[in-house]
């Protein structure tokens, strides 16, 4: 039950943002009669085109499957690049394409969806509110990391600093380098005293 309640604020969602992009809904009558299942464990909604071009609730089987490992969820907050690399496509390529443009596409826009319960002077206020605690739990998160960085390098030196490591590949590849000059040396010395 809860999936098909998912599936369905889903589409109700995509189909609003749909309404503002009638050109995506065009490109999207390609695709008619064709589904999609999105997963990120445990949850998985299953998501069709239908014959105007709208999103709808499927229950056939999926022609693609667009899956993400949970664990991988935090690559989101480092760019849709670092995300796209983590899915895992399975069935029709081109549908899948077309989804991902589709979706690329239609801008969502919370403060409409929100004024619609709250009024549009309290949606623009509460999404700018939200976008500013977005942003400064992001920049905390990045200072955080930054710390840390430091701390384990400078300060309690568990871990090495990028130009520290390179210096020690960089040792170890010449001492590897002299070692073979050696090797071969020995080698020299042996077949002469044969």
């Amino acid at each position: 039950m809860l999936p098909e309640l998912a599936a369905g604020a889903v589409v109700r969602l995509l189909n609003r943002q749909l309404e503002r992009e009638p050109a995506v809904r065009e490109h999207l009558l390609a695709f008619a009669g064709r589904n999609a299942r999105f997963e990120l464990p445990p949850f998985a909604i299953l998501i069709g085109i239908d014959r105007d071009g709208r999103f709808c609730a499927a229950a056939a089987a999926p022609d693609v499957t667009i899956a993400l490992d949970a664990s991988a969820a935090p690559a989101a907050l480092f760019g849709s690049e670092a995300l796209q690399r983590l899915l895992r496509l399975e069935g029709d390529a081109e549908f899948a394409q077309a989804l991902a443009q589709a979706l690329q596409r239609l801008r969502p826009e919370p403060e409409e969806e929100l004024s619609r319960f709250v009024g549009d002077a309290a949606a623009v206020r509460l999404v700018a509110a939200m976008r500013a605690a977005a942003g400064a739990a992001a920049d905390g998160a990045d200072r955080l990391a930054r710390s840390a960085a430091d701390y384990l390098v400078a300060e309690n030196p568990m871990l090495v600093s990028g130009r520290e490591a390179e210096a020690f590949a960089r040792e170890v590849s010449a001492l590897r380098d002299a070692v073979e000059r050696l090797d071969k040396r020995l080698a020299l010395l042996a077949a002469r005293r044969r």
